[in-house]
């Protein structure tokens, strides 16, 4: 069986990103050094994610091409903190019977959206 274990990102605004990141899904990040430069990786969930400076991974893409879905426990929590750690969101909570869901930007303008099961 095939399955994504992991991922990386290519950072523009590292600081701004690891404190995002970390404070709105719990990642905890280790920098090492590697490529000439210093790289950071964590766990979430089940996925280990790499941030690497956009310029050494030659990306000069200005926004993201993929979107991720990420599942909070509180969803109010986390807008509250993305409105603090330099995000944006996109429009407001949308309610459906099984779930709460939200649009949003992390620092580097890639695309999120956040859902919380109500049921």
């Amino acid at each position: 069986m095939n399955a994504i274990i992991g991922f990386t990102l290519a950072v523009v605004r590292m600081a701004d990103m690891l404190e995002f990141y970390s404070r709105v899904f719990g990642i905890v990040f280790e920098s090492f050094d590697d490529f000439g430069t210093t790289l950071y990786r964590g766990n979430w969930g089940n996925l280990d994610i790499l941030f690497c400076p956009a310029d050494v991974a030659n990306n000069k893409a200005t926004q993201n091409r993929h979107q991720l879905e990420v599942e909070v426990q509180d969803i109010h929590t986390a807008i509250a903190l993305i409105k603090i750690l330099k995000g944006e969101l996109m429009g407001s909570i949308h309610e459906t019977e099984a779930a709460l869901s939200i649009g949003c930007y992390d620092p580097d303008r890639n695309s999120i959206v956040l859902k919380q099961r109500t049921r």
